[in-house]
């Protein structure tokens, strides 16, 4: 029952991993690591705003492949779509440069010195589905990798123990300081404060820090050059095969976005709001 409370209770951070049977959770950090890449490479190159949805869209069924529960997901991401959400609007208003040649799509309530410019729209949006698709995605991959595995992958590539372990523990504090925050707010709120939250958790999360190199240094940590470890983590059959459809999808994007292929581009947003408004 501890157990299951305490699973319960990570699900609500927003990167902490969650231990699970899906897909995602059976391959190797490292298969994941270079999804995760190709993600990021094709999300910077692309223009179309459209592309960007669809692109979404799958990372989104990605996610609850991953069982992620879809209630679990719309919390994660509640907080990052209504910063993103302000961020368009201001963008739209503030991120064009006015001039007699940038094409305005109408003017908000009739007001001309309130004009809504192409340019504005489609950098806000872009922005938008930037930040939504890499935020997304490392919420699946935190969700379902365990970050000790992560670096045991890395010390198989033969990378110093020494600099995966300093990952690690990155990593591994920003679940810990989302507990600590909340742990601190409900403390501080039985006891009738407000404002001293983020003092606390600064020293609180200070005291960590610490405590864990005192405990590195008098455990010598990284005093030798290699390091033997219980648990060795290989490549199965299952994330060659990931990887090799990750790498044909990469490249047929690749050459999707640079016109190589004989099929229709997306239309643009623009040429679709001239055809229908």
């Amino acid at each position: 029952m501890g157990n299951k409370n305490k699973i319960l209770d990570r699900k609500q951070l927003l990167f902490a991993f969650v231990p699970g049977n899906s897909i995602f959770h059976k391959l190797n950090p490292i298969s994941k690591l270079v999804f995760l890449l190709f993600l990021t490479i094709i999300t910077l190159i692309v223009n179309s705003i459209l592309f960007m949805f669809i692109l979404f869209l799958c990372i989104f069924i990605l996610a609850l492949l991953s069982r992620i529960p879809l209630k679990i997901l719309f919390r994660k991401l509640k907080f990052i779509f209504t910063i993103l959400i302000v961020s368009v609007i201001l963008n739209i208003f503030f991120n064009a440069i006015p001039s007699e040649e940038e094409i305005i799509l109408f003017y908000l309530f009739n007001l001309e010195f309130l004009p809504i410019r192409k340019l504005a729209v489609y950098y806000a949006l872009k922005a938008f589905f930037i930040v939504l698709l890499l935020y997304t995605s490392t919420i699946i991959y935190t969700y379902t990798t365990d970050m000790r595995d992560f670096v045991y992958s890395l010390m198989r590539l033969k990378i110093p123990y020494r600099y995966c372990y300093a990952f690690m523990v990155g990593i591994r504090y920003i679940p810990l300081i989302e507990q600590e925050a909340k742990t601190i707010s409900l403390a501080q709120r039985a006891r009738g404060f407000g404002y001293e939250r983020l003092i606390a958790t600064l020293v609180s999360i200070l005291r960590k820090g610490h405590v864990t190199a005192i405990s590195m240094e008098n455990r010598c940590f990284g005093i030798y050059k290699d390091r033997t470890n219980l648990v060795r983590i290989y490549f199965k059959r299952g994330d060659i095969v990931f990887i090799i459809i990750t790498c044909i999808i990469f490249v047929g994007i690749l050459l999707y976005l640079l016109y190589l292929l004989p099929i229709p581009q997306f239309p643009s947003l623009y040429s679709l709001y001239l055809k229908y408004f």
